[in-house]
């Protein structure tokens, strides 16, 4: 079945809401067994939206699906622990989401059209690095309100593919507890100052493929997560990202940070990082273990931004703490406390471009334990106004090592090699780094593979 939402009602003024139309489009394809939701061109205004198994949502040559900014549009029944029937409700994470979806197994959003967030009008203040966002009236922190663009749980299969979406004003697209599911082709475009505008966030998915996609967002391109309130669809394993443009303000690919569960088996390679505030990081948190990944074949350039966002120029990045100091953990975060884990990760064949280097940095050395370098050809050198400083965060207890980088830092970490490696220094800015490497407890560390010039 083919329906085309003008059908149902829908009108392309880009003021008229239209989630009621719309909404019938895809419940008579669903109630059918299936088929094609096409939103034709022009600029279609709504509210929240629920995706259907089987359910294929087109958005059709100059179509624009824009997201309404007024948060009575989300309606009380498509909140996120509504469309679950409670099985997701997380305490620190909105509840609203633009485009929702639950068991809509094989269903699928398509382009060539636009998904349009709308992030400009959930901006309150604009800032001179990050702006300020708008709650609704008597809700919670701006934070914990602004709706996801797409979040789709527990739908097996799930395919997007070939569209664009811009100014989200939250994380763009988040799937939890989708397995065998793929993201290709997919335009990100945020606004760079939008805070936690994510581009694809993977919550305890398995057998994901993310190809070809382009990421130009103001917070992490992609993260993989496992979250405290999702345990039920267990960790993230076998996860392939491939040959994808990424652009941050903050990190282009990341794994961890809320990192409950494991996060294991993953492949990065044939991706290009261009003026991005962290590179490639692995940043162990909340007592789950991120274990056998590799990054490899891909070029990284990254620069400091405004410490207002995490990271400070590194392109490789691996982090194992507790985010909270155990002593203050506030309501609803108890895993905060936790330290993660990091086994086993491999970098391989990678070409940096860098002003803060190479950070390997843990509490203590029994929570890193195999990181490889191997064929990492790393260019240093000053890129931006700001001093240097090592930012360790998510962590309460050091967030900040006031004092010049070193090309590698090896912190509390256990059995850190490197393998046909090369550091290439930018001759006008040597003097303000420090050592080639900077060792503190560093167990097993493997250092001779380092070749070091000056250009």
């Amino acid at each position: 079945m083919d329906v085309v939402i003008l059908d149902c009602g829908a009108i392309a003024d880009g003021h008229t809401l239209n989630s009621a139309a719309i909404q019938t489009a895809i419940d008579q394809v669903s109630a059918s067994g299936g088929g094609r939701v096409t939103i034709p061109a022009g600029v279609f205004l709504s509210g929240s939206l629920q995706i259907k198994a089987s359910v294929e949502l087109h958005l059709a040559q100059g179509a624009v699906l824009l997201a309404s900014s007024n948060y009575e549009d989300y309606s009380p029944q498509h909140l996120i622990s509504a469309i679950t029937d409670g099985a997701v409700n997380e305490y620190v994470l909105p509840q609203r989401a633009f485009i929702s979806g639950f068991q809509a197994h094989q269903a699928s959003i398509t382009g060539p059209g636009t998904i349009d967030g709308n992030a400009d009008n959930f901006i309150e203040e604009r800032g001179r690095y990050i702006h300020s966002m708008r709650g609704p009236v008597g809700g919670k922190s701006q934070y914990l309100e602004r709706p996801f663009t797409v979040f789709i749980i527990e739908s097996d299969d799930l395919k997007l593919v070939d569209f664009t979406l811009k100014d989200p004003a939250f994380w763009a697209i988040r799937i939890t507890g989708c397995d065998h599911s793929t993201i290709e082709r997919v335009k990100i475009l945020t606004d760079l100052m939008v805070p936690n505008a994510d581009g694809i966030d993977i919550d305890r998915c398995s057998h994901v493929l993310i190809k070809d996609c382009t990421l130009i967002t103001a917070d992490d391109c992609i993260s993989l997560k496992s979250c405290a309130g999702t345990p039920q669809y267990g960790d993230v394993s076998f996860i392939t990202i491939d040959n994808c443009y990424m652009k941050t303000t903050s990190g282009a690919i990341t794994l961890g940070t809320e990192s409950v569960g494991d996060i294991k088996n993953i492949l990065v390679e044939n991706c290009t990082v261009e003026d991005s505030h962290r590179g490639f990081a692995v940043r162990a948190r909340e007592g789950g273990t991120i274990s056998d990944c590799v990054f490899r074949n891909s070029t990284v350039k990254t620069r400091a931004f405004s410490p207002m966002w995490w990271g400070h120029g590194e392109a490789l990045h691996v982090t194992a703490f507790s985010w909270n100091d155990p002593g203050h953990v506030g309501d609803g975060n108890p895993e905060r406390a936790l330290e993660g884990f990091v086994k086993n990760i491999r970098f391989e064949n990678l070409d940096i471009d860098t002003e803060a280097g190479i950070l390997n940095w843990a509490a203590r050395p029994e929570l890193i334990d195999g990181v490889q370098y191997i064929d990492v050809r790393a260019r240093v050198g000053s890129r931006s106004k700001w001093d240097h400083r090592i930012d360790l965060r998510p962590n309460d207890i050091s967030n900040f090592v006031e004092r010049p980088h070193s090309a590698i830092e090896a912190v509390n970490c256990t059995n850190v090699s490197f393998a046909g490696c090369e550091v290439i220094w930018d001759k006008g800015s040597r003097e303000k780094y420090g050592e080639l490497v900077h060792t503190e407890f560093a167990p097993g560390l493997e250092s001779a593979g380092i070749k070091e010039s000056i250009a």
